[in-house]
């Protein structure tokens, strides 16, 4: 028989509970957010919201006519993507890439140190490619938040976590990567424009899918990027004639006015205070991969402290911080019922072998309650987003892996937008197929057309 949470381990349920967010909690929130949304729109209100609504300054989408050679650069605060995109017949995408792992002690070193990395690993990749004098247009996809200024002036507002290159903040990306590229004297390359991870995902899906209206990440970060009216962007002074704007949310950041205090646990609260940015992205910290890992640790750790789990086994290796990642979750949670192979295999990796049945049912339940979770929270914001555009039916193009392999996740974050956005609306949400660099990609084709780069400021 299957175990009842409630009463077969009522301690792990007791500590869970303030996990499990209610309708009436889910609408609290979409209504927070909606609110949020409209101050970080207008211009007295913009400095004090939570969801800042930056400007991409991408005021065109895709016709799926656009042709030609590109290239990109994706920034993840994972991994680093640069790419040569190759824009062919309709729906004939030809793409070649290279993988580039940032080292931490780039990383977290001065910000020219880390651009002249990225350009040493671009040079070395347009010399393969044989197009080093060839001035192809190149577009940056940038994971981290953004206040854009044109189509190629973003200013760094900040990094997260595992970046920390100093003098970089509060300055243009694209010109320090310029900086950077103007060493190499033997390549040329035409680089125009930056966008965020979340528009990019927009843009790429939109080449294919022309009622693609929202982009959407959920993996070590969250965001989203959305089609909004221009004449409803107060912090917009170019040409209103042009009807639509990308918006950039930034919504990671929301709940630092207060919006999710109500629901924000004791394990919420220790995970921001051991992050390396306290007090801040507090939505993000109840929903990216990076954190959920932690708040379950967190709980399983306070209850093998309280000897009502895992009593036989130590904390020698759970207790280690950051330890329990996100693949481990799936993994807990990917047994069909009353089967526990794939959690004992997790549990092995922490040197805990032959757990009893029981505390691997808890286990689970933990995983199960914490992802829940954070799937709700984001379906909170889709529904905000799909009620603001207010368009009868749209694709979302959604990028990380916590969506794409994890079915359970999939299914409460539908199910629950679903139940919040008006009836009369529909929406779909669908696996990004191609990368944020391909929307990038693109927004560099669109940005070195005459007819989009008036468009621009200066």
């Amino acid at each position: 028989m299957p175990y009842d949470p409630e009463t077969d381990f009522p301690e792990a349920w007791k500590l869970c509970k303030p996990f499990m967010l209610t309708d009436d909690h889910l609408l609290s929130i979409r209504n927070s957010m909606t609110r949020e949304l409209l101050n970080g729109l207008g211009r007295d209100t913009h400095d004090r919201s939570s969801i800042p609504c930056y400007l991409s300054y991408v005021q065109h989408l895709p016709t799926g006519r656009e042709r030609g050679r590109f290239l990109a650069l994706e920034m993840w605060p994972t991994n680093c993507r640069i790419m040569l995109v190759k824009f062919g017949s309709e729906k004939d995408i030809y793409m070649s890439s290279k993988c580039v792992i940032v080292p931490h002690t780039i990383a977290a070193s001065r910000g020219t140190t880390l651009f002249n990395f990225l350009a040493q690993n671009i040079a070395v990749f347009v010399r393969e490619k044989k197009v080093e004098k060839d001035n192809l247009p190149m577009g940056i996809a940038f994971a981290f938040a953004l206040n854009k200024l044109s189509l190629d002036v973003g200013i760094l507002v900040s990094w997260t976590k595992g970046y920390g290159a100093q003098g970089a903040v509060g300055k243009n990306v694209v010109q320090l990567l310029r900086n950077a590229l103007d060493e190499y004297k033997d390549i040329s390359i035409n680089l125009n424009s930056i966008i965020n991870i979340a528009a990019g995902s927009l843009m790429a899906l939109s080449w294919s899918q022309t009622n693609c209206k929202m982009g959407l990440i959920i993996g070590t970060v969250t965001n989203a990027a959305y089609v909004e009216q221009s004449v409803e962007c107060e912090m917009y002074e170019g040409d209103a004639s042009v009807p639509l704007m990308i918006i950039n949310t930034e919504w990671n950041n929301f709940g630092s006015n207060g919006h999710l205090d109500f629901i924000r646990t004791e394990f919420d609260k220790i995970v921001d205070a051991e992050s390396n940015n306290p007090g801040k992205r507090y939505y993000e910290k109840c929903i990216s991969t990076l954190y959920l890992g932690e708040l379950v640790r967190l709980i399983i750790v306070r209850l093998m402290n309280m000897g009502v789990i895992f009593r036989e086994h130590n904390l020698d290796y759970m207790g280690i911080q950051w330890k329990m990642e996100m693949k481990s979750i799936m993994a807990i949670d990917s047994d069909p019922p009353d089967v526990y192979v794939k959690a004992q295999e997790v549990m092995d990796k922490f040197r805990m072998r032959n757990c009893q049945e029981r505390d691997l049912a808890t286990l689970r339940f933990i995983c199960q309650t914490v992802s829940t979770r954070s799937a709700k929270l984001v379906a909170a914001g889709v529904a905000c987003l799909i009620n603001r555009m207010n368009y009868a039916n749209i694709s979302i193009a959604v990028d990380g892996g916590i969506y794409r392999l994890y079915p359970r996740y999939q299914e409460v974050l539908n199910k629950h937008a679903a139940a919040l956005i008006n009836p009369d609306l529909k929406f779909e949400i669908t696996i990004a197929q191609d990368s944020p660099g391909v929307g990038a990609a693109i927004v560099a084709g669109l940005a070195s057309s005459l007819n989009f780069r008036h468009l621009s400021k200066s």
